[in-house]
């Protein structure tokens, strides 16, 4: 079996570690790094220059890579400072421009190792992308600028045979939903009441749809968008 290494952007905690622990789980994924923002700062390509060296990562071979790191800021917009606005482009957006152009070669390397592989993009937006965000203009922005860019790369790597995809998860159970809703059990209500199965979706159940798209039966799905919402009327 032709083993694959998966490199997960956020990869410590929530989403991105519900992913990493499946892919742990299955024998066809060899080696799957999981850095958190300390040894991978997304936001910084001197850092992510720097992770790829010091991980050893510089001439690997990598199957699939997982843009899942982001922060969120919520914020009456009159109050919502220039600093906070650009924190959140830098972490969300831009580093996702910075981690795909500095781990493009690595993909590259194992598609040409294996010539009827295709290697893996997927990037974590939101359904913010397409509803907006009451307080946070900037995480919404952001979100809808990462389908935008996977669209624009599928279209330019599909020459390397690279798929690049976006998931687009609803309310996820994770520490960083919860604090976006200050513990406020009304405002939990409403979102979750807006979904057809009211309920959260946990981590581990939309970690099956990365690992959909990394399987070879997703080999032909390129340049789109997965919603994974409970049920949200978008």
């Amino acid at each position: 079996m032709n083993c694959k290494s998966i490199l997960i952007t956020g990869g410590s905690r929530g989403i991105g570690k519900a992913i990493a622990d499946r892919l742990r789980a299955k024998i066809e994924f060899s080696e799957v790094y999981a850095p958190s923002s300390k040894e991978l700062d997304q936001s910084s390509e001197v850092s992510i220059k720097r992770f790829k060296e010091e991980s050893g990562l510089s001439d690997a071979k990598i199957y699939g890579l997982i843009i899942n790191a982001g922060i969120h800021h919520s914020e009456n917009f009159e109050d919502y400072s220039s600093e906070d606005w650009n924190r959140v482009l830098d972490v969300n957006l831009n580093g996702a421009f910075y981690t795909i152009k500095h781990f493009l070669r690595n993909l590259k390397l194992y598609q040409e190792q294996n010539e009827e592989a295709y290697p893996r993009i997927i990037i974590s937006s939101s359904v913010s992308a397409y509803t907006g965000e009451q307080y946070a203009p900037a995480y919404a922005a952001s979100k809808a600028g990462l389908i935008a860019l996977a669209k624009s790369l599928a279209l330019e790597f599909a020459k390397y045979k690279i798929t690049v995809n976006c998931v687009c998860p609803g309310w996820v159970k994770t520490d960083m939903a919860l604090k976006q809703m200050n513990g406020d059990s009304e405002i939990v209500k409403n979102h979750l009441g807006a979904t057809l199965q009211d309920r959260w979706i946990e981590p581990e159940e939309l970690a099956g749809t990365y690992l959909y798209l990394l399987s070879a039966e997703a080999k032909a799905i390129t340049g789109q968008q997965i919603n994974v919402t409970a049920g949200l009327d978008l």
